[in-house]
């Protein structure tokens, strides 16, 4: 799979309107998730005693981290037709919480 010059430029310019206001789509990015799957608060540490999903730094460097490895992986996608991930232990949680999807690489 490759992306387009196109599809890279559509995922870096999202991205930089996600930066614009990162505490409100954060929130509003983890609020749609949990609607959609409540179950899935267990899966996030900074969300695991709260009400609710709230305006906090450790959502919010989350948000921004997810959303960077996805303009990361576009990049990558666009460059070479593959995404390979530097962090090794990225993912480590995902697999401790049996969050493995076969594309998903460790």
């Amino acid at each position: 799979m490759s992306f387009t010059d196109k599809q890279e430029a559509l995922v870096n310019s999202s991205y930089e309107a996600f930066k614009q206001n990162l505490s409100g789509y954060s929130v509003f990015f983890y609020t749609v998730i949990l609607e959609k799957a409540p179950a899935a608060k267990g899966l996030f540490s900074f969300l695991k005693d709260s009400a609710g999903v709230q305006d906090s730094p450790q959502l919010q460097a989350h948000a921004e981290k997810v959303f960077g490895l996805v303009r990361d992986s576009a990049s990558q996608l666009r460059a070479t037709g593959g995404v390979v991930l530097g962090d090794a232990a990225l993912g480590a949680i995902h697999i401790q919480k049996g969050v493995v999807d076969p594309h998903f690489v460790v």
